[in-house]
């Protein structure tokens, strides 16, 4: 029996998927160095942190080792190559790939979120790609982001593909773009900004000014006309309409899933539902199709846990908004149902706000522009805290945890403003919590329990003494 397999039928692989891409398994994982130690590891990890007594569970974790795959051989496999960033605008990369020809042609992704979810979740393996991009130009203390010190390591090591093309993120962050060019100059593939401004006045959203909307659409214009120069790829609203549906059954399980997670007690922890929601924001290949097979598995087997009253905390117990679930670390997402909370959701998957579009939008990138500044995160710090204000207003929860990158400048400078507004709308008591989404290094797991069980108990005495 290969070194790989005890991990690979436990992530939910078929036997005979085994056998038939011995080769391709093995490829990947001498690319990734991944060796028998890293597997036992793996094992290890899987068994501790994850729910793998739902077979649907299993194949959560399996989509993203293939996904894994798909990035590391996608040059090898001869896939024209696009990177996005993190937050993606929009569903650009499912746009790129309803544009494509065939499934096969391109490798779409955001490969930081991919080594997250598998290096990171997985293996526990991400120190060293960390190292290597803080090494190589993104140094430790200066505040730069993890995630972009893992694709630079992952380049620098070799583990990726240099691209084709990649989109960077300077509609709403800016060290992404100021990083792509840095990995521009080392690597060579050529990069598209999408700029845009966050410096709105403070009470303005949801209206706009219309020279944002302008600056956005043309950038989003640009790289529809580059994708067209590189790739032949033709951009239009009949392509958008379309890739809305690439991901239709995935979100239409994800949906289910949700409404299973309101249950008291809640059937099914944070550490297991974090695998699930990147699926859409960081992939466009095989998690499309087989994570939605998974989540439709997973959605069954939940939903005869709360048939039975099975629940992974007591009855109960104090429900919570978290912004955002680690990315890399399935410690952490554990820690908050073993100190005693549920998470019924988090920002995936914020119920929408639906506006009116008032802008004469003569171009599809204005249209696109005009939706992100309705969608408040790429509007000002002002429309990300009142997009959440006003989302979790009628929500069923106990608490907020407000939780944030402490190097994302985006995610920063709204933090405490964004603690004070929600707590005085909402009433919601809300915990400020400084983290690293992507790197456990610095912020050590007793550290963030103290203060979580702390918040914990402040909760269940103020649901008691109601």
């Amino acid at each position: 029996m290969a070194y790989y397999n005890k991990l690979l039928t436990l992530c939910g692989f078929e036997e005979s998927e085994i056998t038939d891409q011995k080769q391709r398994i093995e490829k990947a994982f001498n690319k990734l160095k991944l060796g028998p130690d890293d597997m036992e590891k793996a094992v290890s990890r899987v068994q501790d942190n994850f729910d793998i007594e739902l077979s649907g569970m299993r194949k959560v974790l399996g989509v993203w080792i293939k996904e894994l795959f798909d990035l590391v051989l996608a040059r090898e496999e001869g896939r024209k190559i696009i990177y996005f960033g993190y937050p993606p605008f929009q569903y650009t990369g499912l746009v790129i790939k309803a544009a494509s020809k065939s499934e096969n042609d391109f490798y779409i992704g955001c490969p930081e979120a991919v080594l997250c979810q598998t290096l990171g979740q997985i293996f526990g393996k991400l120190v060293n790609v960390l190292e290597e991009g803080e090494s190589t130009g993104l140094a430790p203390g200066h505040a730069m982001c993890s995630m972009l010190q893992i694709k630079n390591g992952a380049l620098e090591q070799g583990i990726i593909p240099i691209p084709d093309l990649s989109i960077a993120t300077s509609y709403f962050c800016d060290m992404g773009p100021k990083a792509d060019e840095l990995m521009q100059y080392k690597y060579g593939y050529p990069v598209e900004y999408l700029d845009s401004s966050l410096d709105s006045p403070w009470g303005l959203w949801p209206e706009y000014d219309n020279g944002n909307v302008k600056y956005l659409g043309a950038q989003l214009t640009s790289l529809f006309s580059t994708l067209k120069n590189m790739f032949g790829l033709e951009i239009n609203e009949e392509i958008w309409d379309k890739a809305r549906l690439l991901a239709g059954r995935l979100y239409a399980a994800i949906n289910k899933l949700v409404v299973h997670l309101q249950a008291d007690p809640i059937p099914l922890g944070t550490a297991n539902t974090a695998m699930i929601y990147n699926y859409t924001m960081g992939c466009t290949g095989i998690a499309l199709k087989e994570g939605a097979e998974a989540v439709e598995i997973l959605v069954d087997e939940v939903g005869s846990r709360v048939e039975k009253g099975i629940g992974v905390v007591p009855k109960g117990a104090p429900r919570v908004y978290i912004v955002l679930t680690s990315f890399s670390d399935p410690v952490f997402n554990r820690m908050i149902e073993e100190v005693g909370l549920t998470v019924p959701f988090n920002l995936a998957l914020l119920p929408p706000l639906h506006f009116p579009a008032t802008y004469p939008s003569p171009t599809l990138g204005e249209q696109r522009a005009e939706q992100a500044m309705l969608g408040g995160a790429y509007h000002s710090s002002y429309g990300w805290i009142k997009r959440n204000t006003e989302s979790l207003k009628d929500a069923e929860i106990d608490g907020i945890i407000y939780n944030y990158q402490f190097s994302c400048r985006p995610l920063v400078c709204s933090s405490k403003l964004g603690k004070i507004n929600i707590e005085k709308e909402t009433g919601l008591p809300t915990l400020l919590l400084e983290m690293d989404l992507y790197d456990d290094r610095n912020y050590s797991a007793s550290s963030l329990r103290t203060r979580l069980e702390a918040f914990a108990e402040m909760l269940q005495a103020k649901k008691a003494a109601a």
